[in-house]
């Protein structure tokens, strides 16, 4: 009767037990690398709420929130006091983090220019209507008198408005301010008063010194 010989011991795998040694110090690396970019973060400023074009920039409007903002040109919450009173170059939504490109320490609006509040009605605006959209502004005409070109305007915002825009259909209508030049500013008010203003869309998204504001039909 034979007896079983003894199974020879295992080979030890030194390049498995390296790798190993790798995974652990690599994975611990990670580990600290992720909480160093974690501890970089540093609070900046973030808008609480929707702001219109050309509106100013107020202590209510703004929060906090903490992001890795290196090589960014976000405003850090130490620099909010040089923020407030500062006005947005275009319309801004909540939520957004604050960008110094956005906005502006100078009056947004020049002396030939005036805002007019409007009402703004289904079938007579584009839906969706909303601030910073440029558009053509125009008296409607009837069977007997065309339509007269009044002038290109910026809408800065509004109230009553539906979510989405200022106007979504049914028959809704909401007050809009609206930016023109000001020899256009009577004509543009005598045509809302006799429910009579029509716009088209131009562009959207345009900041206020962006806008190519102008009278039309010759005046």
């Amino acid at each position: 009767m034979t007896s079983e010989r003894p199974s020879p011991p295992r080979r030890r795998r030194p390049a498995l037990a390296a790798l190993a040694v790798l995974l652990i110090v690599g994975g611990a690396a990670l580990a600290g690398l992720l909480a160093l970019r974690l501890d970089s973060r540093e609070p900046v400023l973030i808008l609480k709420q929707d702001v219109s074009a050309g509106a100013k920039i107020t202590a209510d409007m703004l929060g906090t929130t903490p992001v890795a903002s290196e090589g960014l040109a976000l405003v850090p919450e130490s620099q909010a006091d040089s923020v407030i009173g500062t006005y947005a170059r275009s319309a801004l939504s909540k939520g957004q983090l604050l960008d110094t490109t956005v906005l502006t320490t100078a009056e947004p609006f020049g002396t030939n220019q005036v805002q007019v509040g409007v009402p703004l009605v289904d079938g007579q605006i584009p839906p969706g209507l909303r601030s910073g959209d440029e558009v053509r502004i125009v008296r409607l005409g009837d069977g007997n008198t065309p339509v007269q070109p009044l002038a290109v305007g910026l809408v800065l915002g509004a109230s009553g408005s539906e979510e989405g825009g200022l106007a979504s259909g049914g028959t809704t209508t909401s007050t809009g301010t609206v930016l023109v030049p000001a020899l256009a500013a009577d004509s543009v008010v005598d045509a809302s008063g006799n429910e009579l203003l029509g716009m088209s869309l131009i562009r959207r998204g345009v900041a206020v010194d962006d806008a190519r504001l102008q009278v039309l039909g010759g005046r």
